[in-house]
């Protein structure tokens, strides 16, 4: 993606491999579910070149010294910035003119993560976030790649000279770098192996898992010499088994985008197919005859500012003309992509590079950094005005809610109200603060992150808030349809002067299956189950609250063998049943419609099943985003253990008529958005449910 060729002799085969993968990454990204599902693995073919240019350069080029390492970063510098800060700018603006409001804070916040090249590590904090999951796409997250080569570049040449300073009375230290390489690349497949396989989505983007792909490319470039030898000394025989391992090699590259999809656990090993492929490619050097081909080697030679401007291009063109992509919409962006390149490669990336005045270091140095203030400024600036927006629209929530209106949110679903346009009007901008959980910074130690216990080992986190020197404990425990509830709970907390205490785990549902019944990869959310349930009876809460996300389509690659509506509500029984025998008051609240959990399997199945999307789509028209309830309400395997356990003990609450009205769930209420993402509510119509889950809970509180 980013090293530069013009530095040594054009290799063709190399140029044919960028190629290849940036038109396998645009593809995949126009036509997610098309021709090359797997296209998604260009980047690691990219991490690979990027390996063996950058580590044949440092071996070659680089005086073995400080200095020489400031040359290397200041060369880096001069290649790859002006291109990229340039693409966020345009990005900034444009997304200011065109993108959604909703979408505002979000992109601001990236694309000064961008500029400063640690976007991967933000991506991977948000991806374990679950109420983060729901967010629309950002047009600069495609430089989480970028960000992990940037990364690479800053410590692979430290790592190199460290290796020097130890070898320094060897003559030849190319066995010492191999070593050292070799030890890098071995520990972070094996963590990327173990990583991908606990937690996928936040493996896809950490540096940590992705180092050993760059440093396979190293390890070659340390070799290449041998092999360039070995190959004198054997040229006819060996000529054909050079071209035959090269084909090799684009075999396994070609199976890896058409056979993998977007479950294909990745990095992991899977990983090993495109970047050995990548591999076999640059080892053999072999000079097969359509190498050269002009549009080969163009699409090669600018393949960095493709990859740069086709994301954008791409989040961007249909906000700006309000319009779902199509074919001529696709074709319109690759058209587009590949002039913004062709200008960026003519008269901003080769002549900044090659420009005599940027060599001094101090040049170089305080230029790039001029660009990334400018850029951040940009981002600042943007976000800014958000936030004065954000302002408007909490103050107006917050008096909403001091009126106490009836036909604001949940109240406008009661029997007999006529709320006339509530149900119809303008609603409250799904970016207002309430909407995703003001809670969270309203309450010391609430936070949807600090609170969740997933991680390696699922860990009991406990998290506390209200009076908590009250006698009276309430525990809310659950994954995140229990934590969803945490609007209401709080402020129930405060008002009632309980002291509030939370157990939560994204996506581990609250029961007590079976730890053997567990896949490896979730088998330590058996352990928090077990674990948060003795801590809660070992606590004698004067009332537990729970709910749980239980759909078991959610939960098939969970477990070992298929668990169905009954095996789930035995699990429930089980862990009920202790709760009883301990003498725990429960309150189980009825799982929340959606589209996560409605008759169709996926919720992709629905097209307004995004309620983001949905609503910047239909902004004049949100009833196009409401769906008939009975597609939208599964029935909560939890309720059928509350049923079996008979008990004053354990009771149950549904909210759901709350919801959805008889026939229709809505995605805006009394001028309040229902759904923040696919599968959660908005805490501000969280809120506005609190007049109906109050009774149950003090009912069960006073034993009644």
């Amino acid at each position: 993606m980013s090293g530069s060729v013009r530095d040594r002799a054009v290799r063709f085969d190399i140029q044919a491999l960028r190629a290849f993968a940036v038109v396998a990454v645009v593809i995949a990204h126009l036509w997610p579910h098309g021709w090359v599902p797997g296209g998604y693995v260009g980047v690691d073919i990219f991490f690979a070149i990027s390996g063996f240019l950058i580590t044949s350069h440092l071996m070659e080029r680089v005086r073995p010294n400080f200095r020489g390492v400031l040359d290397f970063w200041a060369r880096r510098v001069r290649r790859l910035l002006p291109a990229s800060l340039a693409v966020l700018a345009v990005t900034a603006v444009a997304g200011w003119f065109w993108l959604p409001e909703s979408q505002w804070a979000q992109a601001a916040r990236q694309i000064r993560a961008a500029a400063t090249y640690w976007i991967n590590w933000q991506l991977a904090g948000d991806s374990v976030d679950y109420f983060a999951t729901g967010t629309a796409e950002s047009p600069v997250e495609h430089y989480w790649s970028l960000a992990v080569e940037e990364q690479f570049y800053l410590v692979w040449p430290l790592f190199l000279l460290a290796l020097t300073g130890l070898g320094w009375r060897l003559r030849d230290r190319r066995w010492l770098y191999f070593g050292g390489l070799f030890v890098v690349a071995g520990a972070s497949l094996w963590w990327s192996i173990q990583y991908t396989s606990t937690t996928p989505a936040a493996a896809y983007f950490v540096s940590t898992t992705r180092i050993w792909e760059l440093a396979a490319g190293s390890l070659l470039a340390v070799a290449y010499p041998e092999l360039v030898r070995a190959r004198a000394r054997s040229r006819t025989r060996g000529k054909r088994i050079r071209i035959c391992t090269a084909y090799a090699g684009w075999v396994l590259m070609l199976f890896s985008v058409l056979l993998f999809t977007v479950d294909t656990p990745i990095p992991g090993w899977h990983a090993l197919l495109p970047v050995v492929g990548a591999l076999l490619v640059i080892g053999t050097n072999a000079h097969l005859a359509w190498y050269p081909a002009r549009v080969l080697q163009w699409l090669g030679d600018h393949s960095y500012s493709i990859y740069l401007w086709h994301w954008p291009l791409l989040l961007i063109e249909p906000a700006a003309f309000d319009t779902s992509r199509g074919w001529l919409d696709n074709a319109g962006i690759i058209v587009v992509t590949l002039g913004l390149a062709a200008l960026t490669k003519r008269y901003l990336e080769d002549p900044v590079r090659t420009l005599a005045w940027w060599r001094p270091l101090v040049r170089t140095y305080a230029l790039g950094a001029a660009g990334m203030v400018i850029v951040i400024a940009l981002a600042a600036t943007w976000s800014s005005a958000e936030s004065r927006r954000q302002d408007v629209y909490q103050r107006h929530l917050t008096e909403a809610v001091a009126r106490g209106d009836r036909c604001f949110g949940a109240g406008a679903l009661d029997p007999g109200v006529d709320c006339g346009r509530s149900l119809k009007g303008a609603f409250y901008p799904q970016t207002s603060t309430w909407q995703v959980g003001a809670i969270y910074s309203d309450q010391p130690g609430l936070d949807s992150q600090k609170c969740n216990s997933i991680g390696d080992q699922w860990p009991v986190t406990r998290c506390d808030a209200g009076d908590q020197s009250s006698p009276t404990k309430v525990v809310l425990a659950g994954n995140s349809h229990a934590f969803q509830w945490l609007e209401a709970l709080a402020d129930l907390a405060e008002t009632e002067h309980w002291h509030l205490i939370t157990y939560y785990a994204s996506g581990c549902p609250l029961t007590d299956i079976p730890r053997e019944l567990f896949q490896p990869a979730t088998v330590h959310c058996a352990d928090w189950q077990q674990n948060v349930l003795n801590t809660i009876i070992q606590l004698k809460p004067t009332l537990m609250v729970t709910s749980n996300l239980s759909y078991e389509n959610r939960y098939a690659s969970w477990f070992t063998t298929s668990l169905g509506r009954p095996q789930l509500a035995d699990a429930y029984t089980s862990a009920y049943q202790r709760l009883r025998d301990a003498g725990i008051r429960t309150v189980v609240i009825n799982d929340t419609p959606s589209p996560s959990g409605g008759n169709k399997l996926q919720p992709s199945d629905y097209p307004n099943a995004d309620p983001i999307g949905c609503l910047n789509d239909n902004p004049d028209n949100y009833q196009v985003c409401s769906a008939p309830r009975s597609d939208w309400e599964y029935h909560d395997p939890a309720l059928d253990a509350v049923s079996r356990i008979g008990s004053p003990l354990i009771t149950s609450v549904d909210l759901n008529n709350h919801i959805c009205g008889p026939e229709v769930c809505d995605a805006v209420v009394g001028g309040v958005r229902v759904r923040q993402d696919e599968s959660h509510l908005t805490a501000t119509y969280v809120h506005t449910l609190i007049p109906y889950l109050r009774p149950a809970l003090m009912a069960a509180i006073a034993g009644q």
